[in-house]
């Protein structure tokens, strides 16, 4: 598409921004001119292409080595890019819209190379005595050319290259004599924590390398503070006076190494990355974790590389040594800041601006569209006698975190029976094919080792009979597991570490009584099956149609299931099985307790003697529970079932001190009463309640 040429006068805010932006290179208006930068009023920007932001900006106008306008293909209009101009918070919401929106060029061009016109390149492209130095951007560029230097830049850090048209190197750098020539790469002083730079300049050395040329690598110095990325042109700023700044950046280049002679430590940043925190490696082909003197140990033992030493004479030779040693002091080694597990995402993710390595390995197949009839006769068999929401439920438990990659559902689904073979851990099996290696199964004894490999990398975990038993502190763990959001992954011989926690729980068992569940419990939904198994032909079947392509059609049967208002931090659907449940794990004081609290009136009784008042203590509802001392419960112990059940104490649990002495009293009868009441009302309630003589004959 051709553009219109840019006419209309420039405004003062669009000229001030210009002005403020060449200056940060260093660059003045005087510059701007003689390398062909113009000033683009946002409504010309706008006109020039369909796709361009109506904003101020910068265009960038590419020429050949002769000082004429670039085409990015025979017969086509010169080329240019375009630099948006603004603050950073606009950056911030344009960057939402595409990768790199600060600049832009003409939809379907192909990149060029960056030859900035204040430089002579007729006169090097032949020379190969003239070293050349490549860097990142056209600013850069043409910053470094101002200060003296023959710097080329790229648009992007893979610009060198067209691979949609077969060319490993753009034509303009095709037409350089690269034979035992020097050439010096300058990327952004950020490039070690980034690994498709580091890929991209490994592949601009080959290329160049194939060619003849001699590759180093000059690594940029945090001149502006620790974190913080230094361009080309930034280095040449700070140093200031253009005579600082020419002998500090030729003295950075005198250091600069040979990329040749790093070959064995590219072939380990492309099999290893080394995590800063919590300071170990991730094998990218296995994922396995290492500590980092493994590299050096058996990992890498046998590959070396060579280093520069200066020898008492002065001179410098290249000595071989370790390459695993040695990556490890690289500055370009291949490094995150942390460890991710993000299932969806990309194999780097940045958060906060800190680099992770998502350790998600995938789905374990595709959603194809397919005959899932045996998955919903599966479904249809363990539901029989439940309603149509139980099922549902239970369907959408399964889906949503397949449609919501990652997330974690803050319930676990519970589906018992006392019949085996019904098929309960099929549906996890079922699952386990569409996770893939994200799922995996525990036993009871996994919740209570030092050590949680199982739960590493993984959206989706089966607890076949893993129960909550009789014990509130596996109740207490599980419930913690389900509801994390954040997971501390302790492995066996290498540091632990914190990730987010993608996992939701399904649980299998034969046993009615298999989870201890707390009346109010809000994570556990229970299901029962109540019937015998199908035919075994059905689970025979089941098992070769799951084996081809049954996990693909559950898997593109649930990702695009209704969800409705299925909401994944809600409790769990109550069931009547989770009530049968509830009332079997409870003990007989448990039992009592409830009983108390739903029917006073029934249960506060001696005889057929009503006991009339509203405020009890303990010691007087364990005269009514166990008044032979039976049981062996004590009052203390009753007044804490009390408080699991969900009983109140009067004024807040503060002593009161009565005419039959001082203690704490429950409300158990009228609530609203004596949320409100004063110690006077209290008080005079406690004592009225001893007269009488019904009462005295019934210890109260």
């Amino acid at each position: 598409m051709k553009s219109r040429k840019v006419a209309a006068p420039v405004d003062p805010v669009t000229m001030d921004l210009f002005l403020e932006k060449l200056a940060l290179s260093g660059l003045d208006q005087g510059d701007a001119i003689a390398l062909g930068i113009e000033p683009v009023v946002p409504a010309d920007t706008a006109a020039l292409n369909f796709s361009f932001d109506a904003k101020p900006a910068l265009r960038l106008n590419y020429f050949d080595a002769w000082g004429k306008p670039m085409a990015d293909w025979p017969a086509s209009d010169p080329f240019y890019r375009l630099r948006y101009l603004g603050s950073t918070i606009e950056f911030a919401a344009i960057a939402d819209r595409s990768k790199d929106r600060r600049y832009v060029q003409l939809p379907g061009s192909l990149p060029c190379l960056y030859l900035p016109r204040t430089y002579n390149w007729a006169d090097a492209l032949p020379d190969t005595d003239i070293s050349l130095i490549i860097t990142e951007g056209e600013l850069k560029a043409a910053a470094g050319v101002k200060a003296g230097f023959p710097v080329m830049g790229l648009g992007g850090v893979w610009n060198f290259r067209c691979s949609k048209y077969g060319m490993d190197l753009l034509p303009a750098l095709e037409d350089f004599d690269w034979r035992r020539r020097n050439v010096y790469i300058v990327f952004d002083s950020d490039l070690s924590t980034k690994e498709g730079v580091v890929a991209a300049l490994r592949q601009l050395a080959v290329e160049l390398e194939r060619r003849g040329a001699f590759v180093y690598l000059a690594w940029l110095p945090e001149v502006l503070g620790p974190d913080t990325k230094v361009g080309l042109d930034d280095f040449l700023v700070f140093h200031g006076a253009s005579a600082s700044a020419e002998a500090e950046f030729t003295a950075l280049l005198h250091d600069a190494d040979a990329l040749g002679l790093t070959k064995s430590l590219f072939e380990l940043n492309e099999r290893y990355v080394y995590v800063a925190n919590p300071g170990l490696l991730i094998d990218k082909v296995t994922q396995a974790k290492h500590k980092p003197d493994a590299l050096k140990s058996h990992l890498a033992a046998p590959l070396t590389t060579s280093i520069k030493e200066l020898t008492a004479e002065g001179l410098v030779r290249y000595k071989r040594v370790s390459a695993g040693a040695e990556w490890m002091k690289w500055p370009l080694r291949a490094e995150v800041h942390r460890i991710t597990y993000a299932p969806g995402g990309s194999r780097l993710v940045t958060e906060n601006g800190l680099v992770g390595y998502n350790t998600w390995a995938g789905w374990g197949c595709k959603p194809v569209k397919g005959d899932v009839t045996p998955f919903r006769k599966l479904l249809d068999h363990l539901f029989t006698g439940t309603n149509k929401a139980t099922r549902q439920w239970f369907e959408r438990w399964l889906a949503y975190p397949l449609q919501y990659p990652g997330s974690k559902v803050f319930s676990s689904a519970v589906i018992h029976g006392r019949r085996h073979g019904t098929g309960k851990s099929l549906v996890g099996y079922t699952m386990a094919e569409i996770y893939g290696v994200n799922f995996t199964e525990i036993k009871q004894d996994d919740l209570h080792t030092n050590f949680n490999e199982w739960a590493e990398n993984r959206q989706f975990v089966m607890g076949d009979d893993v129960t909550g038993s009789n014990k509130r502190q596996d109740n207490d763990i599980l419930k913690k597991l389900i509801t994390q959001k954040m997971n501390r992954v302790n492995p066996k011989y290498v540091p632990s570490y914190e990730v987010r926690d993608c996992i939701n729980y399904l649980f299998t068992s034969n046993h009615a009584d298999s989870f201890f569940l707390e009346d109010d419990d809000r994570r556990f939904f229970i299901h029962e099956v109540m019937v015998a198994p199908l035919p075994e032909e059905f689970y025979m079947e089941y098992g070769l149609w799951l084996a081809s392509g049954g996990a693909s059609a559950v898997f593109d049967y649930l990702m695009n299931l209704d969800l409705g208002d299925f909401n994944p931090n809600a409790p769990a659907l109550n069931t009547n099985a989770k009530e049968r449940m509830i009332a079997d794990v409870r003990s007989d004081l448990g039992s009592w307790t409830r009983h108390l609290l739903e029917s006073p009136d029934v249960a506060l009784k001696v005889g057929e003697i009503a006991i009339q008042k509203d405020l009890f203590t303990n010691k007087d509802l364990l005269m009514l529970y166990d008044p032979t001392g039976r049981t062996g419960t004590t009052a203390n112990g009753l007044g804490r079932e009390l408080r699991r059940a969900g009983a109140i104490q009067v004024l807040d649990g503060r002593p009161i001190k009565t005419k039959a002495g001082q203690d704490r009293y429950y409300i158990l009868r009228n609530p609203e009463r004596w949320a409100k009441a004063t110690p006077v009302e209290v008080v005079a309630h406690l004592d009225a309640s001893t007269k009488g003589g019904k009462a005295r004959r019934a210890g109260y």
